[in-house]
């Protein structure tokens, strides 16, 4: 085992570059490690390198960069068995950590992002079960029927036909729009007028004088679905028929509300 100057052995000073001790320079199986180290640390720095330029290299099509050969590695004079050992145990220390950063990385992005996914499913979920929209339902009034139609009813507390008969904003909240009711769903009496909520943007976005059929569910003044025009309010006006017979006897999840 080579001696140890100022504290620092061979290996170690190769790594700092700090100048050797007179005595360090005096003391030949110390400079003999001392080469040997250099050289390992210099093989280190070279795969250091390589790694740094496979992260950097473009993506594949890509242009590439010409670059120049490598070159001839000059042999490398005999070290001792145990700076050879912690040569390798670094070496395979700096994989280990770069290892585990790439998947430490690639766990935290799918985490993410399959988390959103997760929340956002669980919510258009929920809010599909008891017939209520979500936020981006609420800004879109008309589309498909619902995939249950009768459980969608099931949970509507108002379902009804009429004309605009006010349009009410709020001060950038939305509007508050007042309907005349011209033909009944749900319930199967009620007053002449009433009134639901439309965020702000909602679209379509019901005029004074237009026909418009309204859902409204459960436990909220928020419309889940509006049909604007003849001919919206008629092919909602068909999944509803067809399906409020069935809603009668169709249990809404409990929610608090009956």
């Amino acid at each position: 085992m080579a001696a140890e100057y100022d504290g620092a052995d061979a290996l170690m000073a190769a790594i700092t570059g700090e100048p050797l001790p007179e005595a360090a320079r005096a003391d030949a199986e110390f400079m003999a490690g001392h080469r040997a180290a250099v050289a390992d640390v210099a093989l280190l720095r070279e795969q250091l390198s390589a790694i740094g330029d496979m992260l950097a290299a473009p993506p594949a099509g890509a242009p590439s960069p010409v670059t120049a050969p490598s070159r001839p590695r000059a042999p490398r004079p005999a070290r001792p068995v145990r700076r050879g050992r912690a040569l390798r145990i670094a070496l395979g220390s700096l994989a280990a950590v770069v290892a585990l950063s790439a998947v430490a990385g690639l766990a935290r992005l799918v985490t993410e992002n399959g988390g959103s996914d997760s929340q956002a499913a669980k919510s258009a979920g929920a809010a599909d079960a008891k017939g209520g929209p979500g936020e981006a339902d609420r800004r879109s009034g008309d589309g498909p029927p619902p995939s249950d139609p009768e459980l969608t009813l099931a949970c509507d507390r108002l379902v009804v036909e009429g004309t605009v008969a006010r349009v009410e904003p709020k001060g950038g909240q939305g509007s508050r729009i007042v309907l005349t009711v011209t033909r009944r769903y749900k319930p199967d009496r009620g007053p002449a007028q009433v009134a639901f909520l439309l965020a702000e943007g909602a679209h379509p976005g019901p005029r004074r004088g237009q026909h418009v059929l309204v859902e409204v569910a459960r436990g909220t003044d928020d419309a889940s679905r509006w049909a604007v025009g003849e001919d919206r309010v008629a092919a909602n006006r068909a999944w509803i028929l067809k399906a409020l017979s069935g809603s009668r006897h169709t249990a809404c999840p409990s929610d608090g509300s009956t």
